[in-house]
């Protein structure tokens, strides 16, 4: 694995050396392209900004939860959340986040898209209606000015207001320098000479804008460049519409990255937005001597001059997207159905864990049914540790990572996409069962003292049983507040976060003999003990103002389930946790 890692690394610097070297050439070659190639970074890198704007701007989550309530309600959030961020990718990757958390349905998933797909075309307009219309330049320096003077402003709103204002400046700055690097380019080279009429050009430049699109990863900087280009007579007005479609089937690379990791209701909604945009540009590619007439009609209808070919590209990506939109819309329930059929959850994620201890020969001896019912209640305790590491969106790794808790929560703050059933079945119901059915059978003719025993491994699975009880309750809100855009209550969960690391951390301890039994459940009644500290802090935030009442209620029935958590947990090391210092095995600690 170590070679195989260090082969992809050799293999992507050799092409990034050898990308550089041509960027480099050319840039030496034609000041005009380096002037170009400048435009198109500031423009990414606005649109970069921009993003990072609305990490304390827009209060997705709020605007999210308040807005996809219905099928219409959620095609709208698409559509001006993409008009007001500029960035169709991200807003597809939220919208996956989102369904893969159950925050959404799939069908909502799906308006969603609509949406952002016809949100695009704001991008469009800008451009061909006031960036190539205007001394854009204009705007772009104060934009940048102010926006950089509010970067200094302590309020995290006004600040993020900054990024906003100096990310659209930005904007405007990329624009201005691709036009004018077109407009130096045209008097060497003349671009349109390659253009390609019928119907090969018209395959051969969607195929262009599919590979630009996915290389820039951003169908807007696409759009830009070619309208741009457009505008200087740099390509045919038929080779940017082909150019239109391919960016529109490019776009969706950017779900596709962000799905990879998605469940597979994340996964539905990257395969319904690639079926969507690639059925439009299908549909588009066939009728599309029907669709220019229409283009030409409307320009004519809305007063805009035949030979404005930026503007009626404009015109061209509106329709073609909300053609796509008025086929797909009275289909989405249709669609949800055939996502359903394609993809369905995988029955064994991981493959279920079965009992690894239990053994006929053992269970014919009270004493070796005893050590191997212990073994196999620390399996079981793993299994447990690894699913509640999940819920709170860390991975078993970090239990023994030298970080401390508080530093481990901080780096973890996107939630995972789990399924906690799954997990459940997967890797604790089948150990369980069987460790409950050996000790009925083990106890069958046990003496009285050996019974007791018998209860206290049965009386420890119980209760690791319903710590996963516990876990399930509390993971949904877990995730929903530790990306909150409300700062208090995420900090409230992640402190909750933080205890229950705290807590594995301890046990796993105890396990590797890092500390005594003695200490370790000194340590764990501390924390048990601290909840009766921290019981008033949802009252006094909601008196504050600072959360609303239903986080205040989900805060305080949140953190009892958690205090419960930790008392079961302390219970189960009471019981089994702890080594016995000359034979290296776990013992039976029966507390009366």
């Amino acid at each position: 694995m170590p070679l195989f890692e260090n082969f992809k690394q050799q293999k992507n610097l050799i092409f990034l050396s050898l990308f550089l070297s041509a960027i480099c050439a050319l840039m030496l070659i034609s000041e005009s392209f380096m002037v170009i190639a400048f435009g198109i970074c500031i423009f990414l890198y606005g649109i970069s900004v921009l993003e990072l704007s609305f990490s304390g701007l827009s209060g997705i989550e709020t605007f999210l939860k308040n807005t996809t309530s219905s099928k219409f309600k959620s095609f709208l959030f698409g559509l001006i959340s993409t008009f007001i961020m500029q960035s169709s990718g991200l807003v597809s990757v939220i919208a996956i986040s989102f369904l893969s958390a159950s925050l959404i349905t799939l069908g909502a998933g799906l308006a969603i898209i609509y949406g952002t797909n016809l949100g695009t075309v704001s991008t469009t307009w800008l451009v061909a209606g006031v960036g190539l219309k205007t001394q854009i330049i204009y705007y772009a320096m104060p934009l940048i000015i102010i926006g950089v003077i509010m970067f200094f402003n302590k309020s995290k709103g006004i600040k993020s207001g900054g990024y906003f204002l100096f990310s659209i400046g930005l904007l405007f700055l990329g624009i201005h320098y691709m036009k004018s690097g077109f407009d130096g380019i045209k008097d060497t080279i003349d671009l349109a000479a390659y253009a390609m009429d019928g119907i090969k050009g018209l395959l051969v430049y969607t195929l262009i804008g599919i590979i630009v699109t996915v290389l820039m990863q951003s169908s807007t900087a696409t759009l830009t460049l070619t309208i741009t280009a457009l505008s200087v007579g740099q390509m045919s007005y038929e080779n940017a519409i082909a150019i239109a479609i391919g960016s529109n089937v490019g776009s969706t690379v950017v779900a596709v990255i962000g799905s990879i990791n998605a469940n597979s209701e994340g996964k539905k909604l990257m395969l319904g937005h690639v079926i969507f945009n690639i059925a439009s540009a299908t549909i588009m590619l066939c009728f599309i001597n029907s669709i220019i007439p229409i283009t030409d009609f409307v320009a004519d209808f809305l007063g805009i001059d035949g030979s404005d070919y930026s503007l009626k590209l404009a015109i061209f990506h509106t329709l073609f997207n909300l053609i796509g939109i008025v086929i797909f819309y009275p289909l989405t329930t249709r669609l949800t159905i055939l996502l359903d059929r394609l993809i369905k959850p995988a029955q064994i994620r991981s493959k279920v864990i079965t009992a690894k201890f239990l053994d006929e020969k053992s269970i014919q001896f009270v004493d070796s049914a005893l050590i191997v019912l212990i073994k196999e209640m620390a399996h079981l305790y793993e299994n447990t540790t690894s699913i509640i590491a999940k819920s709170i969106s860390i991975s078993k790794n970090d239990i023994d990572s030298p970080l401390s808790s508080q530093e481990v929560i901080e780096a973890k703050n996107t939630p995972m996409a789990i399924d906690f059933d799954e997990l459940y079945n997967n890797r604790f119901k089948e150990v369980y069962s069987q460790i409950i059915s050996y000790l009925i059978s083990a106890s069958a003719n046990a003496t009285e003292k050996d019974i007791a025993k018998f209860m206290d491994i049965r009386r420890g699975a119980l209760l690791l049983a319903e710590t996963l009880k516990d876990v399930k309750n509390i993971q949904p809100n877990v995730f929903k507040f530790m990306s909150s855009s409300n700062k208090y209550i995420k900090a409230e969960y992640d402190k909750l976060r933080v205890k229950i690391l705290h807590i594995l951390r301890i046990i796993k301890r105890i396990q590797d003999f890092e500390i005594d039994s003695k200490s370790g459940l000194k340590e764990l009644r501390r924390l048990y003990d601290e909840y009766e500290s921290v019981q008033f802090a949802p009252d006094i935030l909601l008196n504050e103002r600072k959360i609303s009442n239903k986080m205040a209620t989900s805060l305080m029935n949140d953190t009892d389930i958690v205090k419960e958590m930790t008392r079961n947990l302390l219970k189960i090391i009471e019981i089994i946790s702890t080594r016995s210092e000359d034979e290296g095995e776990f013992e039976i600690i029966r507390r009366n």
